[in-house]
């Protein structure tokens, strides 16, 4: 691990930050994450090989995807990034998916619903899966992966994610209404990816910006970037006095 901040790595590109209507004509939530040690995605919505593409964004050099819920524009862009790797870009070594409990079986019934003669022993390369468990870290590379349940879904798992390497944090809201436990989670973080889906129309499941402007002194990270953007967030971010995120925004943490 590196020992010296010249050795640090935790560098963030803005690949999809809509919601799930592509409002604005953005794609959905995927963000691309590169430290010195590894090259993951965090999210992959349906628009991810668009968003890699448009980025310039070499598919093959993805080491990992990391879930942080099972809606379908968070998700459902990996049975594309799949046949990418089937047949665009061939892979033979292993790609891993990091997700809530039962990221497997989705992956698989979604494949099956959308190209059913895709099985596990039709690809090249293996396919792991690793289930995250709320306040259990897990580390793969030099990525430190410490996962917290946030109230945007009932029965399944919705995680905010906070990723560290060489120091660097980085903390993700995934999707969320908002919860005083992200006021900890982001304390001393170099960047929060925070949701914020609606301006003023109360969305139950999201954040919106009414809600979060008056909590702003109350977050002590070092840069608030909101994303997971609806049409009237799109139409108000100038006005907001807060970054708001856009396709293509590199971050160096």
């Amino acid at each position: 691990m590196p020992t010296s901040q010249e050795g640090v790595k935790l560098d963030v590109t803005i690949l999809g930050s809509s919601d799930a209507f592509c409002s604005g004509g953005h794609p959905h939530a995927t963000y691309l994450v590169e430290t010195r040690q590894a090259i993951f995605l965090v999210d992959c919505g349906p628009t991810v090989l668009l968003a890699l593409k448009r980025q310039a964004v070499d598919t093959a050099s993805i080491d990992f995807v990391v879930i942080s819920h099972m809606h379908g524009d968070h998700f459902a862009g990996l049975p594309f990034l799949l046949l990418e790797y089937i047949w665009e870009r061939p892979r033979t070594r292993p790609l891993l998916v990091l997700g809530p409990r039962g990221i497997r079986d989705r992956v698989w019934a979604l494949m099956h619903a959308l190209y059913p003669d895709i099985i596990p022993d039709t690809l090249a390369f293996t396919l792991e899966f690793i289930e995250l468990e709320p306040e259990r870290p897990a580390t793969i590379a030099d990525v430190e992966i410490y996962p917290v349940r946030v109230p945007h879904q009932d029965e399944d798992v919705s995680l905010a994610v906070r990723f560290m390497a060489g120091g660097k944090q980085l903390l993700y809201s995934g999707d969320s209404p908002w919860d005083d436990r992200f006021i900890n989670l982001a304390r001393g973080v170099d960047l929060f990816l925070c949701e914020c889906t609606a301006y003023d129309e109360p969305m139950g499941r999201h954040i919106q910006w009414t809600t979060l402007k008056p909590l702003l002194p109350r977050l002590e990270c070092r840069r608030l970037v909101l994303i997971h953007l609806g049409r009237e967030m799109r139409a108000h971010c100038a006005e907001l006095g807060v970054e708001c995120a856009i396709e293509g925004l590199k971050i160096r943490c």
